[in-house]
């Protein structure tokens, strides 16, 4: 239960009590285990949030009302490392410039037009969902929480430094595969064979993007990984819609 409040308080800005005892560097990368738990219960909030609001608002406000929601919830946390991440991979510098543009704090052009497109992109899901389909608001925050973790386990870090090092050199395979396998039965169990579906995807474009980069800049960073979630957030959608009853 520990290990889910500090992960709940790290991924997400839901006001919490401050824990009795200090949070270890060790209790802090090993919750790292719990983010896909983490993610179901933003999914869980989005979907109550749309189940409530679809009642007084058209699709539009609503798609916006839950973009907000989830920004929210989350800080925007893995959007700036989204956007550090574009703003060094879109720059078409040498590897050893791109890990220092994505170093930097400030936003870049690339930045702004990635981070433009992703919410267009994901607004205009978001305002094509029906409530027969809000299933896959639960699946999408569980599933994307838990699919980062490839790039985490199966890649080498880039820097001799970094909040996601510690991540990295605490996942292990056995936690990893076994949490893999209940994200999966949970969403077939939500969605079913979109579930599965979007699962699989997530998976494939995951690895062969988490591979590509790692050639280039030799590992993948906490901003990648942050990347990743984002990403994989669209995909779920993205693949989901053709699926869902």
């Amino acid at each position: 239960m520990r290990g889910f409040l500090i992960a709940l308080t790290f991924l997400t800005r839901i006001p919490l009590p401050a824990p009795k005892v200090e949070i270890t560097s060790e209790e802090f990368t090993r919750s790292y285990r719990y983010y896909p738990l983490v993610g179901l219960t933003i999914g869980l909030l989005l979907w109550l949030l749309a189940k409530v609001l679809i009642l007084y608002f058209p699709p539009l406000v609503l798609a916006a009302l839950l973009l907000v929601a989830e920004l929210a919830l989350t800080g925007g946390l893995h959007l700036d490392g989204f956007m550090d991440s574009m703003d060094g991979l879109l720059s078409a510098r040498s590897p050893d410039r791109i890990l220092e543009i994505m170093k930097d704090s400030r936003v870049g052009a690339h930045a702004s037009m990635a981070l433009i497109g992703l919410l267009l992109l994901k607004f205009s899901l978001l305002a094509s969902l029906t409530p027969s389909k809000f299933s896959i608001l639960l699946v999408m925050p569980m599933i994307s929480r838990w699919v980062f973790q490839i790039g985490v386990i199966a890649f080498p870090y880039a820097r001799a430094q970094g909040l996601g090092k510690g991540i990295h050199d605490t996942t292990r395979w056995i936690p990893f595969l076994v949490s893999g396998a209940v994200v999966l039965g949970i969403s077939f169990l939500l969605a079913k064979i979109a579930g599965l579906i979007t699962f699989g995807v997530c998976v494939i474009v995951v690895t062969l993007w988490a591979f590509k980069i790692s050639s280039l800049l030799g590992g993948l960073t906490g901003d990648l990984y942050g990347a990743i979630i984002e990403l994989s957030e669209v995909i779920c959608l993205l693949v989901a819609f053709p699926f869902l009853h």
